[in-house]
């Protein structure tokens, strides 16, 4: 009784980070944190001039379509109003931030499982939660991505007609500008380790004394 009451006490203290409190960390680091980053920069010795272009998409750019963080200077500067509208086009679209929404409403309603009394149940359902999440995750950033390369694309197609891009495939590498951000992976991994360890608690259960619900 003493070694399943110390089991039991194991593995509530696990679901407290590997449940609730794990999902509104995790959440918090999604809206925090950079999803998606696209840089580009001209060196001083560029004979089209210097400058550099940055865009950081945040989860809560993602979700609310907000602004996307995009700055530029030297010969990536354009006009105010043509600033404006760039930092438009790389803002999420609908499409993008419709999966975006859906990944904090999962991971939101996960934070209902401390509701939940029996440890059995509540790793089935934390473990479905973060695969849900991480799914919809990963397909947001993909749709998030291929937007920013396709601005990007759409970029280097004017481009092409200046000196300094004579012989470079500026359209065919513009999705080298663009990378997943690190708050996109900080997210996954905490989301897939969240899933592990309760199908792990689960699977080791079934190897050892019932613990108390």
């Amino acid at each position: 009784m003493a070694v399943a009451a110390e089991s039991s006490d194991e593995v509530k203290r696990v679901q407290v980070y590997a449940g609730p409190a794990g999902l509104l960390l995790l959440l918090l680091l999604f809206l925090v944190l950079p999803a998606a980053t696209a840089s580009c920069s001209a060196p001083a010795g560029n004979p089209d001039g210097a400058g550099s272009v940055s865009v950081s998409v945040t989860g809560a750019d993602l979700v609310v379509g907000g602004d996307p963080g995009y700055t530029a200077g030297g010969v990536f500067e354009l006009s105010p109003g043509g600033n404006a509208s760039m930092a438009d086009e790389v803002s999420p679209r609908s499409a993008v931030r419709g999966f975006g929404i859906a990944t904090v409403a999962i991971m939101g309603l996960g934070l209902l499982i401390a509701l939940i009394r029996v440890w059995r149940l509540r790793a089935v359902v934390t473990a479905v939660v973060a695969s849900v999440a991480a799914v919809l995750l990963v397909i947001a950033e993909w749709k998030l991505v291929g937007q920013l390369v396709s601005v990007a694309e759409d970029i280097a197609r004017f481009l092409i007609y200046l000196p300094s891009t004579q012989g470079i495939d500026v359209v065919g590498r513009a999705d080298e500008v663009v990378g997943t951000g690190w708050g996109f992976w900080l997210t996954l991994a905490g989301l897939v380790l969240m899933a592990g360890i309760n199908l792990f608690l689960l699977v080791r259960s079934r190897s050892r004394p019932r613990i108390p619900e």
